[in-house]
Formats: C-alpha cells, structure tokens, sequence
C-alpha cells in the first residue's frame, strides 16, 4: 500500500519557517509540534534562507 504524500499550504509552511528563525526555536522541536519530519522543516528553512539571500520571494 502506498502512502500518500502530505501537502501543506504556503501559509503553513511560512509560519513554521518563521517559528524557527524569529522565535529562535529548534528545528526538530517545531516540526514535533507540527507533527512534521525536521529534515522537511530543515529544507523548508534552508529554501527559505537561500531565497532571501536572493531577495526574492519562494516558490515552494
């Protein structure tokens, strides 16, 4: 049986990033909360580091 893959909204993923970065928490403690892998929060922050080094906005 094959697992459906999970989509999470623009909003969501913002929120969590915004979590980790200004509320200076850990990465595998705000993907908990969230019940979200940390390697999928750890991209989501990284992607967004990357496009702000960039000055552009991400696309996720």
């Amino acid at each position: 049986m094959t697992r459906r893959r999970r989509q999470f909204s623009l909003e969501f993923k913002e929120e969590a990033v915004r979590m980790v970065l200004v509320g200076e928490r850990a990465i595998a403690s705000v993907a908990r909360e969230f019940g979200i892998n940390a390697g999928t929060r750890g991209s989501w922050v990284n992607r967004h580091q990357r496009c702000r080094r960039r000055r552009c906005r991400c696309s996720w």
